[in-house]
């Protein structure tokens, strides 16, 4: 294997790995926000239908806190993981790869807002609005995670009583 295929091979890895891990991401995602609903749903109606079972709810809300813990960080290791091969693969772009293989490092400066200049014949690229830019993924996940939590945190004051 020559050092070019090398080089085209780390590449391509990590590329494939971004891909990997954002498919992960939403996954792990999408799984603990059912898992997370269904608990609420359960959990409040222990509290409706069953006033008299509060340790139960309190349980419930104790054990969703912990669950809102590991969502947590479970995200941001992956998420760390994430940054982590969009990293190496931007490291093979600029040392090893011709200038017209910078896919990720271009995509980069278009997301913080920069305009991308092709080739003669193709326009320029213009950059993100503001409001695309403000935006991040990983916030809103956060957000939801905290959501939750904040949601866990009511039902357990509920379940303490008057």
């Amino acid at each position: 294997m020559t050092e070019d295929d090398k080089v085209k091979t780390g590449y391509q890895t990590a590329v494939t790995l971004i891909s990997y891990e954002g498919q992960l991401i939403w996954r792990a995602f999408s799984g603990m926000l059912a898992a997370n609903s269904v608990f609420i749903g359960v959990a409040a109606a222990v509290l409706k239908f069953f006033p008299n079972q509060l340790f139960a709810a309190k349980v419930l809300a104790i054990l969703g806190l912990l669950i809102c813990r590991a969502w947590f960080f479970v995200l941001r290791r992956q998420f760390s993981y994430y940054r982590y091969w969009f990293a190496w693969a931007r490291h093979f772009e600029k040392k090893w790869l011709s200038p017209e293989v910078r896919i990720t490092s271009l995509g980069k400066t278009f997301g913080e807002g920069g305009t991308i200049e092709q080739d003669e014949g193709t326009p320029a690229l213009s950059a993100f609005s503001w409001t695309a830019r403000v935006f991040r993924v990983e916030w809103l996940m956060t957000l939801v995670v905290l959501v939750f939590g904040t949601l866990y945190v009511l039902l357990l004051k509920a379940s303490l009583g008057p």
